[in-house]
């Protein structure tokens, strides 16, 4: 089996509709640079529970790490 790999050349980030998740996503994207899913080497979803499961399902078949960062609110 190979190693995975440790470090991200592209990485996309997919924020909810949350002010905090925004603001986080534009801060990330000025640091790290901005690119498409279908081109990451990981995908980084900033939001609640709600939007990570989303992200999950939507690109758990992209053979791409995906990571969550609690950026959203309770309920």
């Amino acid at each position: 089996m190979p190693k995975p790999k440790t470090t991200f050349d592209k990485i996309a980030f997919v924020a909810s509709e949350m002010p905090e998740a925004i603001a986080a996503r534009d801060s990330l994207v000025e640091a790290y640079g901005e690119w498409d899913v279908t081109e990451a080497d990981a995908i980084v979803a900033l939001g609640g529970d709600g939007h990570m499961l989303q992200t999950l399902h939507r690109f758990m078949n992209e053979g791409v790490p995906i990571y969550g960062m609690n950026r959203g609110n309770c309920g």
